[in-house]
């Protein structure tokens, strides 16, 4: 019997946020929360960019098994939620606003952040370099919510699209020429659409 592969973090959504809401994932038609632990959540970060890997293992030996880790992790989720609702929400086209403590979530992330910035120079001149100091777990999800407001204060919501897969829950930002992108992957998603496409088109002839 082969053996099973856990699934593991997927970045195809073309912005953080994005790749962010899409820890949630549908296997065999079930929901799977990538998010199970502290250590997975910082595990997210360090691949999307946040973090690097002397922080990721330091913070895991510092809050990995502690109650603030614990919270973090519940934060991260509420999170989450709140950045897809707040899609959903934008991408009825019905005129509802978006709830007050959706976007708190987002700006209380912000409030206290404290950010260092160094001027570093590099074979290309000189760059500027921001970091947000983490002094308690939950800080570490401030770039998260920094992604946020760069992505929804564009607008362009009609380019935050969901997998044309009605099983599929992944999200992705349409940056394709003439924005026709239908699928998470064209590899997964799209062949499998088109293989039910091309079977119902059978059954009917």
């Amino acid at each position: 019997m082969p053996k099973k592969i856990a699934p593991s973090f997927l970045f195809i959504g073309n912005h953080p946020v994005l790749d962010f809401i899409n820890t949630k994932i549908a296997v065999d038609g079930k929901p799977v929360d990538l998010l199970e632990t502290f250590p997975d959540a910082l595990d997210w970060l360090y691949k999307a960019g946040f973090l690097n890997e002397k922080e990721r293992v330091q913070f895991e030996q510092s809050w990995g098994n502690s109650d603030q880790g614990s919270q973090a992790l519940e934060a991260a989720r509420e999170l989450r939620s709140a950045l897809l609702t707040i899609i959903e929400i934008c991408k009825s086209g019905e005129n509802i606003s978006v709830r007050q403590d959706y976007l708190e979530t987002i700006n209380d992330l912000l409030y206290d952040q404290v950010i260092t910035t160094k001027l570093i120079y590099t074979d290309n001149g000189f760059v500027i370099k921001k970091r947000v100091k983490s002094q308690t777990p939950t800080d570490l999800l401030a770039p998260i919510a920094q992604s946020a407001m760069d992505l929804f204060s564009r607008n362009t919501f009609s380019l935050i699209k969901k997998c044309g897969n009605p099983e599929c829950l992944l999200y992705f930002y349409d940056n394709s020429k003439n924005s026709t992108r239908r699928w998470c992957s064209q590899k997964t998603c799209g062949n499998r659409m088109k293989v039910m496409a091309y079977l119902e088109r059978q059954r009917n002839q």
